[in-house]
């Protein structure tokens, strides 16, 4: 049965492991460029290399899409693959001779996953493993892809697209998204309809855990800043590093409640139809500057008022530190997994409904 499941699926198989392999070379060869630099630009290098054609710059664009496309593998092999290994037997017919000899129907099915889909799934894990390498620098790095070693990097490792492309997150991802499309072939019947199920039920699954799922696997941390001072609509934490993910902020009241700021209702200094901020005629450039700062203190307690006046107490920004990575691709990878493991259940009904 293994050497039947082998011919019958090795081009799918040796086509599938050949483009990770390639996407990994790629990634192995940047990130080694990239370290021997010393220091990167943040993600999103293509549009800042757009003119440079130096070998860093080239190797951080092919970085940073080869991260895009790793984001998408489970999409598409799932439809390609995990659809195809049971579907084209079906159509086909040739489920017949398997499901007519002394094979069991459960050898049948777990005889495709382990021959097909637990080797995607490896080398997808993998890849992943290489792309965390790649976009990781030394400690003496200047800037950092993700570990997050300078404010200058925006991009939190612990968001799209960083994480889902990350260990073993992306080989969870793999695997579960084969198992859906093995599941919707062997329950729809047909290979349109089951492609089209799983590339939308995939992306949906994604958008959850990153929208839905992973905010709550671990109690956010909280920055608090006090509002006396503040003379903006917004604002914000400098101690929270960027590389952290930062789920909400806003202006809170005293019990930690979101308070919704009507600000058309907050006055400014300044009146009748001069602006407050042009320099008169007769300043001088030290009495133009003395008044700008009793404008701001000015500003700044009336901003203050008009919060109190909303119930509010404090500026808080609630985020995930970046050090939780490691505890985040741990716990999502097992969420992934179990998931794959409830697919078996439609996977299982549809096998015993398939006639020989």
């Amino acid at each position: 049965m293994i050497w039947v499941t082998w011919r019958h699926h090795r081009t799918s198989l040796i086509v599938s492991l050949g483009f990770i392999a390639v996407l990994a070379v790629i990634v192995l060869s940047s990130g080694a460029i990239i370290k021997s630099s010393g220091q990167t630009q943040l993600f999103g290098s293509p549009l800042s290399c757009f003119d440079d054609i130096t070998a860093i710059c080239t190797a951080e664009t092919a970085l940073t899409l080869t991260t895009v496309v790793a984001t998408a593998l489970p999409v598409f092999l799932g439809v390609l693959i995990g659809v195809t290994v049971f579907s084209r037997d079906i159509e086909q017919g040739t489920h017949v001779l398997g499901l007519t000899q002394s094979v069991s129907r459960t050898r049948w099915f777990w005889t495709r996953v382990l021959i097909v889909f637990l080797p995607i799934s490896v080398a997808s894990a993998l890849l992943g493993f290489a792309l965390q390498w790649a976009r990781s620098l030394p400690d003496n790095s200047r800037y950092a892809f993700v570990a997050g070693r300078s404010t200058f990097v925006e991009m939190s490792n612990l968001s799209y697209p960083l994480f889902q492309s990350s260990g073993l997150v992306l080989g969870a991802y793999t695997f579960m998204a084969l198992m859906l499309g093995a599941a919707l072939a062997l329950l729809v019947r047909s290979s349109i309809g089951a492609m089209a199920i799983t590339m939308v039920g995939v992306v949906a699954i994604l958008a959850a855990f990153q929208l839905v799922a992973r905010p709550d696997y671990a109690e956010p941390s909280v920055r608090t800043s006090p509002i006396a001072g503040s003379s903006s609509y917004y604002s914000s934490d400098d101690r929270v590093l960027a590389v952290n993910w930062e789920l909400s902020q806003g202006y809170v009241d005293l019990r930690g409640n979101w308070v919704d700021i009507r600000y058309d209702e907050c006055t400014w200094g300044g009146s009748g139809g001069e602006n407050p901020y042009d320099q008169r005629p007769e300043e001088t450039g030290a009495e133009y500057s003395l008044r700008m700062d009793v404008l701001s203190e000015q500003q700044n307690r009336e901003m203050e008022i008009c919060l109190r006046e909303h119930g509010v107490d404090h500026y808080e920004v609630r985020y995930h530190s970046a050090d939780r990575f490691w505890r985040f691709q741990f716990t999502e990878a097992a969420l992934v997994l179990i998931l794959s493991g409830l697919f078996l259940v439609p996977a299982l009904r549809g096998l015993r409904r398939l006639k020989p």
